[in-house]
């Protein structure tokens, strides 16, 4: 692992800090699980990017049953993609095509407690390609959440999780290495939520820390990404007021600080920094009609080096999850924000996106889903900025309650100014799950 190793006092200390609060997103998603309709369980479809909850959205007749084990069950599964893409290294030139298998294990332990929560997830990613076997990865997760309610209008939730993760090829700063870089993140949120007459209070608190592994090239020069390793901190407060039954006004404020263990090599800038959002808005939770809010206001993020420009200025986030009839769900989203880079020159993205997911049920077995997004990255003090898209079709069908078939096919596409790293990318994915 590159940079400063995650110790053993920082992962106890993340899962205590996690069972004692919250964050209120976590809780969100509970909720929604009990109210709405089967194929909206989760308050944010576009979260599920990877279609890995696709499968739950079917009938209650075509759900997995689980194994019973006291107050809790276990939901085992395996899933195995077969793919193709013709863009392997997500190239602008030279691009090279090839097939490749993605298996999937993994294992969800929910509890069935009459108060509280507590579900433990964990799973396996394993790719393995036909020519360029250089990209073969091993994936891993591990996660914990839960749920405590207080007393009636108030509870904390919580959630921790470790994650190994190649690194993305067409990711705006990817090391194109001979192997992937390894991405290692150890987070925890915690947060509560409270609900008194009209007024909603909530809370959260999340901690990131993020390594990412040297890579090499195929001349076996050394890829140094320690420069890329920090620990993220971020607190939100938000405050509402039921100005109409379902309809709240609201207020959020949120404070960051993302912190880098050193410089990048070869460079001395300071990429650390602080930042705040300020927004208000309105939200809306019409049960299993619509939900979400729109927020608008004010952010800014502020660099310890002095040659580095601070982005300031508007910010936006919506997102809403409408679900005109129970066999629909209908999901845009759009937000405004500042993200990191380690470009040469440039202390930060200004990231303009939107989003739409579609998801139908088109029959109790057979589920659809349509997701889009297109973002523009607007890079600091850099004439270099870009335009991202990413369009998936996918669809999901339910043999029995143990067995199901998918497909899916995607496109992806980066535009820079300078056409550096651009590159178009299409795959298309055959699946097959088994789960009990």
């Amino acid at each position: 692992m590159a940079g400063q190793k995650m110790t053993m006092p920082m992962l106890y200390g993340g899962a205590a800090l996690c069972l004692l609060m919250s964050l209120d997103a976590v809780s969100a998603r509970a909720q929604d699980r009990q109210n709405s309709a089967p194929i909206t369980q989760e308050n944010d479809p576009s979260a599920d990017a990877d279609g890995r909850n696709d499968t739950q959205r079917v009938a209650e007749s075509y759900q997995p049953r689980g194994i019973e084990m006291g107050k809790f069950l276990l939901f085992p599964a395996i899933e195995m993609d077969a793919s193709w893409t013709n863009n392997v290294f997500a190239t602008a030139d030279d691009t090279k095509s090839d097939r490749f298998i993605r298996v999937t294990p993994s294992m969800r332990l929910r509890s069935r407690f009459t108060r509280h929560e507590l579900n433990l997830y964990g799973e396996l990613e394993k790719f393995a390609f036909d020519r360029y076997t250089n990209d073969d990865r091993l994936n891993g997760t591990v996660m914990a959440d839960g749920k405590l309610d207080i007393e009636k209008g108030w509870e904390a939730t919580g959630s921790i999780s470790y994650v190994d993760r190649a690194e993305d090829r067409g990711s705006p700063d990817v090391t194109q290495g001979l192997h992937p870089a390894n991405t290692y993140t150890l987070s925890g949120q915690a947060g509560t939520r409270l609900q008194q007459g009209r007024m909603l209070y909530q809370a959260g608190l999340s901690i990131s820390e993020i390594d990412i592994a040297n890579a090499m090239r195929a001349n076996g020069q050394i890829i140094d990404n320690s420069g890329r390793d920090r620990t993220e901190y971020e607190a939100t407060g938000r405050i509402g007021y039921e100005i109409f039954p379902n309809y709240y006004a609201l207020a959020e404020g949120a404070v960051n600080s993302r912190d880098y263990d050193k410089a990048i090599p070869g460079t001395n800038f300071k990429r650390s920094s602080d930042g705040y959002r300020l927004e208000s808005g309105v939200g809306i939770d019409v049960t299993d009609l619509i939900r979400g809010d729109f927020l608008v206001g004010y952010m800014a993020q502020n660099y310890d080096d002095p040659r580095f420009s601070d982005p300031s200025g508007f910010s936006f986030r919506a997102r809403f999850n409408w679900t005109p009839s129970r066999l629909t769900v209908i999901a845009p989203s759009l937000e405004r924000t500042v993200q990191e880079t380690v470009r040469t020159g440039s202390s930060g993205i200004v990231r303009t996106a939107a989003g739409l997911t579609v998801r139908h049920e088109f029959a109790r077995n057979f589920v659809g889903t349509f997701i889009g997004n297109v973002a523009y990255e607007n890079y600091e003090a850099s004439s270099d900025n870009s335009w991202s898209y990413d369009a998936r079709l996918r669809g999901i069908y339910a043999l029995t309650r143990e067995f199901y078939v998918g497909g899916e096919m995607r496109y992806r596409q980066r535009d820079t100014d300078s056409g550096i790293s651009s590159y178009k990318q299409t795959t298309l994915m055959f699946r097959v799950g088994a789960r009990y």
